[in-house]
């Protein structure tokens, strides 16, 4: 994971299209709360998946303290080129959880454009149950990730499995840590349970850009 994000952190083409204008991702952040129903201010931000900063900067405007984390440390290089808010702590993570950030600190979890980029399903799994490790007893996590439609879904991502390793394809894109591994409905509803966590807001789009899959959004908290 961490040698595949500081290639796409090093690639010009990658970058530009990691960062995008600044107003896209102010209104996908806008666009995240407002469709779960919420607009949350003040306390502590843990952002998960910050890549190069292009939401960090708007979170840092609306809350006290931002913790910003990535798996690679050349995204985050990237951040601090990007965010220079004092409220704003960069971190480097292993991966596979979100060692470093404290038990029990967020007020608000953010985690978008994250999860369907993570290599396996038990490493997407852990994520949740870190989720519920570092929120508040009345914090929230805002969730955004494609989530796999029925027998269709299962079989495809079955066969891609199977196919991806023969290919050896160096293309970035085509990489298991980029390309990404997607849910299931009953793995997702296991998962939360599993993670002590449920959804208090749910919606959902059926355009993905992710064959077989839907665009889910959750408004989560500690069950």
């Amino acid at each position: 994971m961490r040698a595949t994000w500081d290639a796409a952190a090093a690639s010009p083409e990658q970058h530009a299209l990691l960062v995008g204008p600044p107003e896209t991702a102010l209104r996908e952040l806008d666009d995240l709360f407002g469709r779960l129903g919420a607009d949350p201010r003040g306390g502590t931000c843990v952002e998960v998946g910050c890549g190069p900063g292009r939401m960090t900067r708007h979170l840092a405007e609306r809350f006290e303290r931002v913790v910003a984390v990535d798996v690679s440390p050349e995204m985050l290089r990237l951040a601090r080129a990007e965010v220079d808010a004092p409220n704003v702590e960069l971190l480097l993570v292993p991966g596979s959880t979100l060692e470093g950030v404290e038990d029990r600190v967020a007020d608000v979890v953010v985690c978008y454009l994250v999860l369907q980029h993570l290599p396996r399903r038990d490493v997407a799994l852990q994520y949740l149950r870190e989720f519920a490790r570092v929120l508040a007893p009345d914090g929230e996590a805002f969730v955004q990730l494609p989530v796999l439609r029925g027998a269709r879904g299962r079989s495809w991502r079955a066969a891609r499995a199977a196919v991806a390793p023969l290919l050896r394809s160096r293309r970035l894109t085509r990489q298991p840590a980029y390309r990404g591994v997607r849910l299931t409905e009953h793995e997702l509803a296991r998962g939360l349970r599993a993670a002590g966590l449920r959804a208090v807001v749910r919606t959902e789009e059926d355009r993905s850009p992710y064959r077989y899959a839907r665009e889910v959004f959750l408004r989560l908290e500690r069950a």
